[in-house]
């Protein structure tokens, strides 16, 4: 059995379809989605409406999509904060059908594969694991530490593994999950590793890669009675041709700060809105404030001196 894993699309209609494309030239038996559909590229509905009709599929919800149950449960009058103006306009840009659909996801799914290996679907395992070194794999980690240094894939894979390992608390943990396969995403990494027989397998993100590629990653899983393999794939498409309808779209006149945020990751595959929360929280603590959800005139401001600060060519406005 042969499974595609894909994560984290964030509404990249433009990589899904590269990806479903390289995938259709294989031989895949199944489809297993993992998460965060919508978010920070401006084709939700083309989105979901793909994964929809797709056969022989397993999936399940991201905290993207939890972000749409609370906004359901909200007053919208008090969707005021210039911070969630992606957020907004994704769950008002929605079809009520494709609204549904990802309100029903599960959160979680366990799939047995003929009786010999059971496969756990989730979005994020920090859930699994807490207050663990989980977030040392974080795509702002990642940034860090290829700033100070260049290394390759297999060094972060070597990486991982120690890191895991030398976690007895997740370790221990590790070892009372009854699963022999964890599937999932979140950080927008692809990686890979077996850890005493267990394997653990994110596929990175499909829409909004940030382990400084910009290609379009997805993971194949192939199981037979006495083997399984591994492997990762990157497919290029269009970037530029993305950035350019992205420009000319309503989410990007909603949210242009944000959406030239997203631009930047795009071009370079690296982590930029982490650290941009940390500017944010910095800025508004200089200006006495230590309010969540962040101030509208302070998130301008930080937005407006965001750029400004990294000489941008152009004067980004909100």
């Amino acid at each position: 059995m042969r499974y595609a894993i894909i994560s984290d699309i964030h509404g990249n209609l433009h990589a899904l379809q590269a990806v479903l494309k390289d995938i259709r030239e294989g031989n895949i038996d199944k489809y297993i989605f993992v998460g965060d559909y919508f978010g920070d590229l401006p084709y939700p509905n083309e989105v979901i409406d793909i994964i929809k009709v797709l056969n022989k599929k397993y999936i399940v919800s991201g905290n993207k999509e939890g972000y749409l149950t609370n906004l359901q449960e909200n007053n919208k009058d008090e969707w005021i904060h210039n911070q969630f103006k992606v957020l907004y306009w994704n769950y008002t840009e929605l079809r009520k059908d494709n609204l549904d659909y990802l309100l029903q996801l599960p959160e979680k799914k366990i799939v047995c594969q003929d009786n010999t290996k059971k496969i756990l679907i989730l979005h994020s395992i920090t859930s699994l694991f807490k207050e663990t070194k989980l977030d040392l794999l974080t795509s702002s980690k990642y940034a860090e530490r290829m700033d100070k240094f260049n290394f390759e894939h297999e060094d972060y894979l070597k990486s991982v593994k120690n890191i895991i390992l030398t976690d007895k608390k997740l370790m221990k943990k590790l070892e009372s999950i009854d699963a022999d396969i964890i599937v999932f995403g979140h950080t927008h990494i692809q990686w890979y590793i077996n850890i005493n027989g267990k394997i653990l397998i994110n596929a990175g993100s499909c829409g909004l890669p940030l382990d400084l590629k910009t290609t379009a990653p997805y993971t194949i899983l192939d199981i037979s009675s006495n083997r399984i393999i591994i492997e990762e794939h990157r497919v290029k498409y269009d970037i530029q041709n993305l950035i350019e309808e992205f420009k000319k779209s309503m989410l990007y006149d909603c949210a242009k700060g944000w959406s030239n945020i997203v631009i930047e990751e795009l071009r370079n595959g690296r982590d930029e809105i982490t650290f941009f929360f940390r500017y944010v929280i910095e800025v508004a603590k200089n200006h006495g404030s230590h309010s969540w959800p962040i101030e509208n005139e302070i998130w301008n401001k930080a937005i407006n001196s965001w750029f400004e600060r990294n000489n941008s060519k152009d004067k980004y406005l909100l």
